[in-house]
């Protein structure tokens, strides 16, 4: 491989000479070129200026002579124009040779504002002739001059002259064309045509010569040119040998490469080749082979994404569906999410709630609390980081967003998360009925003192879609059963409802199941051993945005000890003591109860009096009359 590189370096390196020799001769050649161009160019300009030269002496000799033929002062005026021009004080015209015949015929004289005014004898000097030439053009521009002030002489002797001396305009006139005038205007042309002679043989030269040297650089150019057209045939034969293959055949191999593409079936090489193709391919069966493997490892990095994203997909169902309020917020503060039994529980959207700092403005408006709620919170979650236990439950007082006050058991959870890093579940436990339930309970033990030992509370959590009931430990009390011998559904509850309230209970569960009203009804249990028991119901129903039910989480208290007191003080109110007969009280709240019924119902009532001593009033039959009246 060493003696295939260095031939390759040498054919590279003389490749690489003769492209220098092949540049220079075509720098060398397009020099020469410009030289040629610029002589013709020099050439031009220095005819342009004897031309000027000699056009300028030639206006000034046709306007004095015009001037003293017709008298007319536009010829004049028009010999100064020429002077002032010549002479740098004013910019040259537009097309300058023919522009002052146009003007004596009438055409107005239009000068370039763009070209500063220079004197004539200025631009010889910088046209960069040589000594003699530019002396040449000088002399002629001194003898121009000359005649110029000749002509100014013999203008203003015509103007000295009036009308009644003809004689003296007649000798103005022969001045300009006397033969001494005729003499020196050829002093001017003489010059002019020594330089043109000489500007031509010298331009011309050098056009020869940079013609000459153009064809013998456009010579060398080819044939360095065909040479080097060798050497890169040679060269790229050196190329293929090192590749192995053709370029196009590399090339297209080395673009599967970049597009990934490695499972194409790579070119037949020997065992022993050491080209650049057989590196491609030995390449392409090893990347072939890493290909595969990351295949297999991404599928099961996939795999083990979608699992993730399942479970994350069900704790988000868990959470969304959940009967008690949560809520998610990252490392940041911002709150991520919140169930529908949060708005439900306290009437904050996410929109309303968008950061950690936000729910706690709201939530707990007063500083002073605020203040202790975070402190709480700070000191709590410390504990538990240090101690890695759980987070212990706190029970705060939140402001719900429409100003009521809700009593919860705030607790809070680390979560993991793919893209948001750890995420923390704050769970809140409203309990707000249940304090309310334990106000009333205690008040209706301060009012009825034989009640006191039935103001325990019983709580329930039933979930209606999966038809689970949950009971704590007094709920099992308060049913006279064991925790072993309760199924955990809704129909072990209902089987433990006395025959004559149960269907007035489930049509309660059912009117709570639709929104309707909360379920807080009063019905009678039955217990294993035959007892009957009074019991109170409280709850509260979480529904899913659809408005379908979630669950149902309620409280129970015995109403058995109030219950009888109740009937024994009504007893005591319409049953006679000693026959135990229903007495008058009785039969007036009766009676009463259903005049009331007729009259609502617009029906009648009949009363049927039977007078077994004589003595006792008719006053029910008149009031029956006189209620039915």
């Amino acid at each position: 491989m060493s003696q295939v590189t260095r031939y390759l370096t040498f054919w590279a390196m003389a490749t690489a000479l003769m492209f220098a020799v092949v540049v220079a001769s075509l720098a060398v050649y397009v020099d020469m070129e410009m030289h040629a161009d610029h002589a013709q160019r020099q050439r031009y300009d220095s005819l342009l200026l004897a031309n000027e030269l000699w056009h300028s002496s030639e206006s000034l000799t046709k306007m004095a002579r015009s001037y003293l033929v017709t008298g007319d002062p536009r010829y004049k005026k028009l010999f100064h124009e020429i002077l002032d021009i010549r002479d740098g004080r004013k910019p040259w015209t537009r097309n300058s040779l023919y522009a002052w015949d146009l003007a004596v015929y009438g055409d107005k004289l239009q000068q370039d504002q763009n070209v500063q005014a220079v004197p004539l004898l200025e631009l010889v000097q910088k046209a960069a002739f040589d000594e003699n030439e530019t002396r040449l053009l000088e002399i002629a521009k001194k003898n121009s001059d000359e005649l110029a002030r000749t002509e100014l002489e013999a203008m203003r002797l015509f103007d000295s002259a009036g009308p009644s001396a003809p004689e003296i305009r007649q000798k103005a006139l022969d001045m300009l064309l006397s033969p001494a005038y005729n003499q020196a205007k050829l002093a001017i042309l003489q010059p002019i045509s020594q330089f043109n002679s000489s500007m031509d043989a010298r331009t011309a030269a050098a056009v020869k010569h940079s013609l000459d040297m153009a064809f013998l650089f456009r010579l060398i150019f080819v044939v360095v040119g065909l040479i080097w057209l060798y050497m890169l045939w040679r060269s790229y034969q050196s190329l293929r040998s090192l590749l192995g293959a053709s370029p196009a055949v590399v090339h297209e191999q080395i673009s599967r490469l970049g597009r990934g593409d490695f499972t194409h079936p790579p070119q037949q090489v020997n065992a022993d080749d050491n080209t650049v193709i057989a590196w491609i391919c030995q390449t392409r069966r090893k990347l072939n082979e890493m290909s595969q493997a990351q295949a297999r490892v991404e599928q099961q990095i996939r795999k083990r994404s979608e699992e993730l994203e399942r479970s994350e997909a069900h704790l988000k169902s868990i959470i969304d569906l959940s009967p008690v309020p949560k809520m998610l917020f990252d490392s940041r503060g911002k709150i991520t999410g919140m169930n529908a039994a949060f708005t439900r529980c306290f009437g904050y959207t996410p929109e309303d709630l968008p950061t950690l700092d936000a729910w706690q403005s709201r939530a707990y408006p007063d500083p002073a609390y605020r203040k202790w709620v975070m402190e709480t919170c700070q000191k709590h979650h410390a504990a538990s980081m240090r101690n890695d236990d759980p987070f212990q439950p706190i029970e705060f007082r939140i402001v719900s967003k429409d100003g009521s006050i809700r009593t919860a058991i705030t607790e809070a959870v680390s979560i993991a998360h793919k893209t948001d890093g750890n995420i923390t579940l704050a769970v809140f436990h409203d309990i707000t009925d249940l304090r309310n339930t334990e106000l009333q309970l205690r008040e209706a033990k301060e009012r009825l003192e034989a009640a006191a030992s039935a103001g325990i509370v019983g709580i329930w959590d039933w979930d209606v879609v999966n038809n689970r009931l949950v009971w704590d430990k007094v709920m099992y009390q308060l049913y006279g059963t064991r925790e072993e011998d309760f199924g955990g559904a809704y129909e072990a509850w209902s089987s433990a409802l006395h025959p004559e309230d149960r269907e007035f209970a489930e049509r309660e569960i059912q009117a709570a199941l639709k929104g309707e009203r909360e379920y807080t009804p009063e019905f009678r249990v039955i217990w294993p051993d035959g007892s009957v028991h009074y019991l109170k119901a409280m709850s509260h129903t979480t529904f899913d945005p659809d408005g379908k039910p979630l669950r149902i989480v309620g409280v129970n208290y015995d109403l058995t000890e109030q219950k009888h007191i109740q009937q024994e003080l009504d007893k005591m109110a319409f049953y006679d003591r000693l026959t135990n007969l229903p007495n008058r009280r009785l039969f007036e709240d009766r009676l009463h109860q259903a005049i009331a019924l007729a009259q609502r119902e617009q029906r009648k009532v009949s009363l049927l009096f039977i007078d077994l001593d004589k003595e006792t009033p008719n006053k029910y039959a008149h009031g029956a009359t006189h209620s039915l009246a």
